[in-house]
């Protein structure tokens, strides 16, 4: 059965008049997981539907790929499987585990309860969007070129390098498509006439504006700017559509994202199909880590934190018509943008504000196209971070204050709680503050947030709903999200996140657009400026173990209690120490970051005067290359690299480069460092073809560290990793402190022999 057809069964039942049948389906499981059950048969009955989700999650791998319609309805048993276990824990939470001792214990016990039933909510509405992930192929275009609609690329910028900037435009210039069907636009926010003549800046800002002209010139771009910098982002791109653009089509691009020649290919096929169609979004796909899995050196192990959203997310969206723009890496259709004004721009995030407009407003349709078709830049630093994910946590709970999915008229029920799951998880930073100070308002001040049981009870109740979470979790995300890394990236951006949001909930209209650093280098280790609040509470968690353990000698019968708040404690441990190791940052002094190229055979050649040396290539970046080779060559050697680019229906072109690396590495195999030299404009072309050009092979990239791996296993890896890097950075304090040390020391030293030798 095709997701067309399986569509097709579905979307009566998401009809106005089928909605009957659906609140019945919820009410039904929400009878049958109030009805009492003694306790050895919830027991039992709860084990074996853990054991069959453990089935499911053990043959979800070769059904993933080989019986993708057998998955489908499996995934559904799963979700209802888990939606019950989960149902009959809050059930049996609100009923036998909260009463009435004494104001402040009622509310602790009511926060708590609070944070379970908003993970809950989030967790069910989340297994409902990606419960039916659609998958999709580009349409043909027309064999003549006059009958493809023009295409506007705008790529907006304000205080990027201009070296990164080149890169963008070198790539988004030679995509695929019809010289005479589209124009490129650099837009400059950084260059503005309003920057131009502050005096603090305007040297710098002049300097800006002529260097990214005669960039635009030497590239075959257009520069435009404006007269003063408004509404950040969506205003920079507003002002060119409205004075500069006129193409029927819209490609945005962030300016680090490095576009491949076919994302124009790809993409507007579909609104050649649908007149109807505002949106076409593709996935974010980052060629560096981001810190914590730089400072974690987990990069090459698991997925990156935004494949789940990009991978899998997205495409369960898109089953429901609820796929939404991300800001770049997305074509949208010029009239339907006119009919909102342009971007919207009434919150500091733009994108997801312009799609809910679109979708809710004037009930047009949205695509998702899941192959990587940029190369971008994560922020180097956990500072950066904070800054990128702080503006999404506030945009999101702006848009659910100010454009609330439930207010939206031309919105179907799916794409509302689409809508709602994606901006409502925002506000998980009040949910993860509070499973961390719940155990030490029993603990430490023995507020009874949780009444006396058995530890049957959570054999029972607790203990499965916990295992059928990370198991539905496993199902639906596993390859591109590990156990328990979500709530890693949960904790370390909880911290700073939530100050943001309680000033957006005080005034939804405060907040202002933050531009995300990019292309930072790290010249050295260091501790985070933000590191603070990760070490006081790594210390609450271990005074809190402490005073359980007392505890367990003091009230021996609050065993079920002490259990499960100490459980809790020591997992918030686990993440205040990885979180610590994560403060660590790494050196980080390449500026171009090497792509892995071994997974597409890219035909080259070492061409050695008039000599031609077979090579293999091993990883890529547009400064230079890695390469195996049966032959050993001298360093300094001139070479170059002749290379079929596959970006270019594999012509042939020639890169200047010079060997800076030689070593043997075996079996008559030498590993050589190539550093491009390229000479013309025509020879940058073909380095950013070769390195960025291809999206098989960004796609390549991405699918080899998509793996699934076992909830043990996860957890294991979580706890090595927090042990092994939070000692490393206590590790790293040692030794600075010591070494600061030592200096004062010799440098008293060196005072007193000064006074000594000094005459009287």
């Amino acid at each position: 059965m095709g997701t067309e057809r399986f569509r097709g069964i579905l979307e009566p039942l998401l009809a106005r008049q089928g909605m009957v049948l659906w609140l019945a389906a919820i009410f039904a499981l929400l009878w049958l997981a109030y009805q009492p059950l003694p306790r050895d048969t919830q027991a039992l009955l709860v084990g074996v539907f853990v054991g069959i989700l453990f089935l499911i999650m053990w043959s979800v791998d070769r059904l993933e790929t080989h019986q993708a319609r057998e998955m489908r309805w499996l995934r559904l048993i799963a979700i209802l499987l888990a939606a019950y276990i989960s149902l009959r824990y809050i059930s049996w939470r609100i009923n036998y585990t909260i009463s009435y001792h004494d104001p402040m214990s009622t509310i602790g016990a009511l926060l708590l309860l609070g944070a379970e039933l908003y993970g809950l909510a989030i967790y069910l509405i989340g297994a409902f969007v990606n419960a039916y992930p659609t998958s999709r192929t580009p349409p043909k275009l027309p064999d003549d070129p006059d009958q493809l609609p023009t295409v506007d690329i705008l790529i907006p910028t304000y205080n990027e390098d201009p070296e990164l900037l080149e890169l963008t435009l070198l790539a988004a210039t030679q995509v695929r498509y019809p010289r005479h069907r589209f124009k490129v636009y650099l837009c400059d926010d950084g260059g503005t006439v309003q920057r131009r003549n502050r005096p603090d800046i305007a040297a710098q800002s002049w300097a800006r504006h002529h260097t990214l002209q005669a960039l635009c010139e030497k590239v075959g771009a257009i520069y435009v700017t404006r007269e003063r910098n408004e509404h950040a982002k969506a205003g920079n791109l507003n002002t060119a559509l409205r004075d500069h653009c006129r193409g029927e089509l819209v490609l945005i691009l962030d300016a680090d994202h490095i576009p491949t020649v076919d994302i124009l290919e790809n993409t507007v096929g579909f609104f050649l199909k649908d007149p109807d169609l505002f949106l076409v979004q593709t996935p974010h796909y980052f060629i560096n880590p981001d810190p914590l899995e730089r400072n974690l050196r987990t990069y090459e192990q698991m997925p990156s934190e935004n494949e789940m959203f990009y991978t899998v997310i997205q495409h369960g969206l898109d089953f429901w018509n609820a796929s939404f723009f991300c800001g770049s890496a997305a074509v949208l259709r010029r009239s339907h943008l006119d009919r909102i004004g342009g971007i919207a721009g009434e919150t500091i995030t733009e994108d997801a504000e312009t799609a809910m407009a679109l979708h809710g407003q004037h009930g047009l349709n949205s695509v998702y196209f899941g192959k990587p078709m940029v190369a971008g830049l994560q922020p180097e630093t956990f500072s950066s971070f904070i800054v990128q994910r702080t503006r999404w946590a506030q945009g999101m709970v702006q848009i659910f204050l100010l454009k609330n999915p439930w207010r939206q008229p031309r919105m179907s029920i799916a794409q509302r709680l689409a809508y709602t799951s994606s901006v409502f998880f925002w506000f998980f930073p009040f949910a993860r503050l509070i499973f961390f100070i719940a155990p030490s308002l029993y603990l430490l001040f023995s507020l009874q947030i949780v009444d006396a049981f058995i530890p049957l009870d959570l054999v029972a109740y607790a203990i499965p709903h916990v295992l059928a979470a990370m198991i539905l979790a496993n199902i639906l995300y596993g390859r591109t999200r590990w156990p328990l890394i979500s709530e890693l990236y949960e904790t370390i951006q909880s911290v700073h996140a939530l100050p943001a949001i309680l000033n957006v909930l005080r005034n939804p209209r405060s907040p202002s657009f933050a531009v995300t650093p990019k292309g930072e280098r790290l010249e050295e280790n260091f501790i985070s400026q933000l590191a603070l609040p990760f070490y006081v509470m790594l210390v609450i968690d271990i005074v809190c173990i402490i005073a359980g353990v007392i505890r367990l000698y003091v009230v021996p019968e609050d065993l079920g209690v002490i259990t499960l708040t100490m459980t809790i404690t020591i997992v918030n441990m686990v993440y205040s120490l990885a979180a610590i190791g994560v403060m660590l940052e790494k050196a980080q002094k390449r500026s171009a970051y090497r792509i892995p190229a071994q997974l597409i055979d890219i035909p080259a050649t070492l061409m050695l005067h008039t000599e031609e040396l077979p090579i293999r290539m091993i990883d890529l970046s547009h400064a230079g290359a890695g390469i195996l080779s049966r032959q050993g060559l001298p360093k300094q050697q001139k070479v170059k690299l002749r290379v079929n680019i596959r970006a270019w229906d594999m012509k042939t072109v020639e890169i200047p480069a010079r060997l800076v690396r030689h070593q043997y590495v075996g079996a008559q195999r030498w590993e050589l460092g190539l550093l491009f030299e390229p000479q013309t404009l025509e020879e940058k072309r073909a380095i950013i073809a070769l390195v960025y050009g291809d999206s098989d092979l960004h796609q390549a990239n991405q699918r080899r560290r998509q793996h699934r791996i076992g909830l043990m296993e996860g957890l294991l890896f979580l706890i090595k990793t927090a042990f092994e890097h939070g000692f490393g950075n206590f590790a790293f304090l040692t030794r600075l402190f010591f070494g600061r040390l030592l200096e004062r020391l010799q440098a008293l030293f060196t005072s007193k022999q000064k006074d000594l030798r000094s005459p009287s």
